[in-house]
């Protein structure tokens, strides 16, 4: 009989829900921004077409924190340039998108989404949602620090929800 380790806290349910990046190797910013939308990675993939990425790679040097902001801004979202480096996930803001991976030499990573759940006890719980389909389904959702400490981001980019704009 097989056994599977528990990843996450009994009853912890996650305010993100997980969207794969499919095959398409490029495609983890692309399904982190449909995490945080709750839109498909096709919608968000169609609204990056619509501000000049193209359907087919690689499109990876389109992808930058101003892409990023246009297509969150697009579902009532803000973010931020791409931080300073970083080390931790205490350094980030509650909700981000944070390149793991990091190689500096090709200057390329991959991106999770990283939140920090408040629960309404009062309990903070931070956790990591992977789209990378190849790793191991247990890895796809990490809850907790100690979990977290197998991974470490490099970047980030903060994301909040847009104020309402004011009607006059």
């Amino acid at each position: 009989m097989a056994t599977t380790l528990q990843t996450t806290p009994t009853g912890f349910n996650p305010f993100f829900k997980r969207v794969s990046q499919g095959e398409d190797r490029h495609a983890d910013i692309f399904a982190v921004c449909a995490m945080l939308t709750n839109k498909s990675l096709g919608d968000i993939q169609r609204c990056a077409e619509g501000f000049g990425v193209p359907r087919i790679g690689p499109y990876y040097p389109f992808c930058t924190d101003e892409l990023v902001a246009k297509i969150l801004i697009e579902h009532g979202l803000v973010a931020t340039v791409w931080g300073g480096e970083c080390f931790h996930f205490d350094e980030l803001p509650d909700v981000s998108i944070a390149m793991i991976e990091y190689k500096s030499t090709k200057e390329c990573g991959r991106c999770v989404l990283f939140h920090r759940q408040r629960m309404t006890d009062g309990k903070v719980t931070p956790y990591v949602v992977d789209p990378y389909p190849h790793s191991d389904a247990k890895l796809h959702l990490r809850v907790g620090k100690s979990e977290l400490a197998s991974l470490t981001p490099s970047w980030y980019i903060g994301v909040h929800q847009a104020k309402p704009s004011a009607k006059g």
